[in-house]
């Protein structure tokens, strides 16, 4: 038996020298290495494309080859640690993020998104953990706005924990008021955004309404995200004719936004009139498959057995309810409706 590649070619090649068969030897390796890096692991460029395009299990699947032929590739992670993050799994997050800041310490960003993710476990944590979570939470925000003091959003985040959270965890009102007010500086519209959230926390409605106002002003995004922000304050502020204005002007500027039509939905029922309205909403939405920010069809097919409910429909309020747990079963809020709409039957 030959013991060697070059007694193989020796055999099929005895009329070319040695010198010639070491140089055949070498263009087919060299041939052989090329077609192996043109067919190697998925990149991280095509990793972050399929995270862009909201492909997230496609992005997961190749972002772990990525670590696996490349174990310090901190971007991996940080991009991982985001798709479990929008998933609610806030420990495949966590741990992924973890070793984001472990491997790059000195980006701002890694450090808001991980200390985002403790903050959300924190909220499905017992007393003790919840406040450990939440202490390691904000502490990661702070690093981020040292690492990068001039990112208004990085500081928004903070802004919002130091307004909502309880002292014992961190929160401070001073703290929030004096963020606010460099948020302000960097950029007016988060800071619109900040001063109406302080406002409505010091159940001060009229300055958070003009703030809001403000905001849609400064809003020079595609995501109509002040007017979407104003629409939601009128809902929970029983505002509804204000709100049903605010998500039918989204709607005039762009027909397809699917989330403005769920919020007008919503609003009607809220307000309880034009429910034939609320009812054709609820039906187009049930058309589309929601982006990923968007109610889920679940969410549509309880608002509409709302509606039906509402109309005095009984049986078409139940198959609605019904639907809406099938698609998702854990959900306390729709087993609670239909429980309830069962006593009325």
């Amino acid at each position: 038996m030959p013991n060697s590649a070059l007694e193989i070619m020796r055999k099929g090649f005895s009329h070319i020298n040695e010198g010639q068969l070491l140089l055949i030897l070498l263009i087919l390796f060299s041939f052989f290495y090329i077609q192996t890096s043109m067919t190697a692991a998925p990149s991280l460029e095509e990793g972050k494309k399929l995270f862009k395009e909201e492909k997230f299990q496609e992005a997961k699947a190749v972002l772990e080859q990525v670590i696996k032929s490349d174990p310090r590739n901190h971007e991996a992670y940080f991009i991982l640690g985001k798709i479990y993050y929008s998933e609610k799994n806030y420990d495949k997050s966590i741990e992924n993020l973890e070793k984001a800041v472990e491997l790059k310490d000195s980006v701002s960003e890694y450090h808001l998104w991980y200390g985002s993710s403790y903050l959300m476990k924190a909220q499905k944590s017992g007393k003790i953990k919840a406040l450990f979570r939440a202490k390691k939470g904000v502490g990661e925000l702070e690093k981020a706005v040292k690492l990068d003091s001039t990112d208004a959003e990085v500081r928004f985040s903070l802004f919002q924990y130091y307004l909502v959270a309880p002292g014992i965890a961190g929160g401070d009102k001073k703290k929030a008021e004096k963020e606010a007010k460099i948020i302000q500086g960097l950029d007016p519209f988060l800071g619109a955004q900040a001063w109406a959230a302080y406002w409505e926390r010091e159940k001060d409605l009229i300055r958070a309404e003009e703030y809001l106002i403000e905001a849609v002003k400064f809003d020079t995004s595609s995501t109509f995200k002040a007017k979407y922000s104003l629409g939601y304050f009128y809902q929970v502020n029983k505002k509804y004719d204000k709100a049903i204005t605010s998500f039918n002007e989204i709607l005039t500027k762009k027909p397809e936004e699917m989330n403005a039509l769920y919020q007008l939905g919503k609003t009607y029922i809220l307000a309880q009139h034009n429910l034939e309205e609320a009812e054709d909403c609820f039906t187009k939405y049930l058309k589309v498959e929601p982006s990923e920010n968007s109610p889920s069809w679940a969410a549509a097919h309880w608002r509409l057995g709302m509606v039906y409910d509402l109309q005095g429909e009984k049986e078409l309020a139940l198959q609605e309810s019904k639907k809406a747990l099938e698609l998702e079963p854990d959900n306390k809020e729709f087993k609670k409706t239909l429980q309830e709409l069962q006593k009325k039957k």
